[in-house]
């Protein structure tokens, strides 16, 4: 949740207890949450029935800070409090799944810590002083809307001998993958060379590829799903066969686990040599960008017509390849791609001249990158 909004709701039951609230307010604000509280949001004269209920009604959470006086007070409906409990009851009426009301324990000594109305509410027990502040940065993760803990990727029936894809979709696997490589990303965030790598090789780890699908695919011109991921240098990746010298990454989550994807640019390399001098320039005319098919034997960079022929000229003379060689391709110019589920919103043929296009333009500068995350979630959700 980006600037999160509260309330705290608590009743006056000492001096002491004014200072606590005072202090749990002060420290949620410092972790970046706007803290709406009587103590220095309102002034002499103000009108209090109307001050909590336009705080309550206009927060993203409610924290309620439970004492034994608060309970007794809301379940009585007696004073503030009583009148802050309608307003909570009649939200929780109104919406039985809400989480907006988030019970903070104090000094309860009762069986049942909350008032009725949130007696069946999952809640935060701040009784021990000493935990104070591992209390507040755990309160301040489920107001951001972060997990502490996440859940684990399911793994296989150790009894049954398959490596079927362990979610029922490969967005799913992918989105679960997506949120232990980029914790708490909300929307576009960038990542450059080395941090970049670092995450590409949390992204694909191990396994990547089962008997029953491959969930991870890069899209472009065209699409392809991809197999295999390593790193060859400080700044370069192979994904598959494709030779990437990374510039940057963006990590995008707009909100809804199916459209989640990265977003890969890539810096230009340095041409083998193999076909001798050429213009860059038309190809990055005609297409957008320059690529370079080649092969690699021992160390020898080869043409890809030599590769396909199964031998190449080394120091002048013909040399079988004996399955030896690999192809490799590479690119000349600026590059970018997307790496996204085989079942993301993106696999869609109406969508692949947009794609491209827009991709092309982004390495032109006549695009941005929120161009294209607008145009993915116009797209229609994939079908299983």
């Amino acid at each position: 949740m980006e600037d999160p909004k509260i309330f705290i709701s608590y009743s006056h039951d000492s001096e002491e207890h004014k200072e606590w609230v005072l202090k749990l307010a002060e420290a949620v604000m410092d972790k970046g949450i706007d803290c709406i509280l009587d103590q220095w949001d309102l002034e002499l004269g103000s009108n209090l029935s109307k001050f909590m209920e336009k705080g309550m009604q206009g927060s993203d959470r409610v924290l309620v800070v439970c004492t034994a006086e608060y309970n007794s007070k809301a379940n009585d409906r007696v004073g503030g409090v009583g009148y802050e409990n309608t307003i909570v009851t009649s939200e929780i009426m109104l919406n039985m799944d809400t989480n907006k009301f988030i019970p903070v324990i104090r000094n309860v000594d009762d069986k049942i810590k909350t008032p009725r109305c949130l007696s069946e509410r999952m809640y935060i027990d701040f009784t021990n002083e000493e935990g104070f502040l591992s209390n507040v940065d755990s309160l301040v993760s489920e107001i951001y809307g972060i997990k502490k803990k996440t859940k684990p990727i399911l793994g296989n029936n150790p009894f049954e001998k398959n490596n079927n894809l362990p979610e029922s979709t490969a967005r799913v696997f992918f989105n679960n993958r997506f949120e232990t490589t980029f914790p708490g990303v909300r929307g576009i965030e960038w990542f450059e060379t080395k941090e970049a790598i670092d995450r590409l090789k949390l992204l694909f780890e191990d396994p990547i590829v089962f008997d029953d699908c491959d969930p991870f695919w890069w899209w472009r011109d065209g699409d392809l799903d991809i197999k295999k991921f390593t790193v060859i240098s400080d700044d370069t990746v192979l994904i598959d066969y494709q030779e990437m010298r990374i510039g940057r990454i963006a990590a995008i989550n707009t909100g809804s686990y199916y459209q989640s994807f990265v977003y890969i640019e890539l810096l230009p390399s340095e041409s083998t040599g193999v076909y001798g001098e050429y213009d860059c320039d038309v190809n990055i005319k005609e297409s957008g960008y320059r690529r370079e098919e080649y092969g690699i034997f021992k160390d020898h960079y080869i043409t890809s017509s030599e590769y396909d022929d199964g031998a190449a000229i080394i120091d002048g003379k013909p040399v079988k390849l004996n399955g030896e060689a690999e192809v490799r391709v590479r690119y000349l110019s600026k590059y970018n791609l997307i790496i996204a589920p085989k079942d993301s919103p993106i696999n869609n043929n109406d969508f692949i001249l947009t794609r491209k296009t827009i991709l092309n333009n982004i390495l032109s500068g006549s695009d941005t990158l929120e161009k294209l995350v607008e145009a993915v979630k116009e797209l229609p959700k994939n079908p299983r």
